[in-house]
């Protein structure tokens, strides 16, 4: 089942893949025209279901990154379809398929949309995001209560920066749209390293209880992960108070922070 979100001049689906690592799939659509762009494909069967039966016309593939679970069936909708793909230029040495670059302030047009381009590296160098009207497809980036893995190609360093000096400074009001639902157990990480008797804890245990793993869990805005994303918190010494293990964060700089919830996030 997928969820259909509905906006005056654009429509977003999204479902979770099956069988995956909770992938997220989207197709943007165009309200007037029906064109569509499909974001990093994993599960043909479902997209072109959606295609077929909402009368939708594909222009275009984006990806967010090369990983395999958000490139799969690239080929298969450009072959089908006759249409482009459009990746970050570092991906010529990763795609065996020709590709349009699209860089940092690009403007992918689709139909009456207008997607702009931001680059978004640190969970591997090609990441980018895109932004249309009052939504954020991040990829890999960030996820609710979270950010991405650096094991494949990853730059901790770098993800610091994207996510402290570029996502950090987007709108409280612009909503996530990942590409896993990684909530539930992101917030169990949280629970984990926090002490129980304060707001804080209480609001993500209440979190907790409205998550259903079968189900696409509630989208999320900047102004919900400034607030309870530890990742976009731990350059604050009032949310380092919280931290059942804040003395072995006291001496270290905002990245070396990161980089230790990271791996205290990898181990858990």
């Amino acid at each position: 089942m997928f969820e259909k979100i509905e906006e005056k001049d654009l429509n977003i689906y999204r479902f979770l893949v099956e069988n995956s690592d909770r992938n997220i799939n989207y197709i943007i659509e165009c309200a007037r025209t029906r064109d569509c762009v499909i974001i990093d494909p994993l599960d043909k069967d479902f997209i072109d279901k959606i295609i077929i039966n909402n009368d939708l016309n594909p222009k275009l593939v984006l990806n967010t990154h090369a990983h395999p679970d958000h490139i799969a069936y690239n080929s298969y909708f450009m072959d089908k379809y006759k249409i482009k793909l459009n990746a970050h230029n570092i991906c010529k040495d990763l795609f065996t398929q020709e590709f349009d670059n699209i860089f940092e302030n690009d403007i992918v047009k689709i139909g009456d949309l207008r997607i702009k381009v931001l680059h978004t590296p640190g969970h591997c160098p090609e990441h980018i995001s895109f932004i249309v009207n009052n939504y954020v497809f991040c990829g890999d980036t960030i996820f609710a209560c979270g950010v991405g893995n650096v094991r494949f190609r990853g730059d901790a360093s770098m993800l610091f920066r994207t996510i402290h000096h570029k996502m950090k400074n987007l709108p409280d009001n612009l909503k996530l749209l990942p590409g896993h639902d990684y909530l539930e157990n992101n917030l169990k990480f949280l629970d984990s390293i926090i002490f129980d008797d304060n707001d804080f804890a209480s609001d993500i245990k209440n979190f907790l209880l409205d998550c259903k793993s079968n189900e696409l869990s509630e989208i999320k805005d900047i102004g919900f992960e400034k607030k309870y994303n530890p990742f976009f918190r731990i350059d604050e010494f009032s949310f380092l108070d919280l931290l059942k293990t804040s003395d072995k964060f006291s001496d270290l700089n905002m990245e070396e922070r990161f980089k230790l919830l990271r791996d205290m996030r990898d181990e858990w």
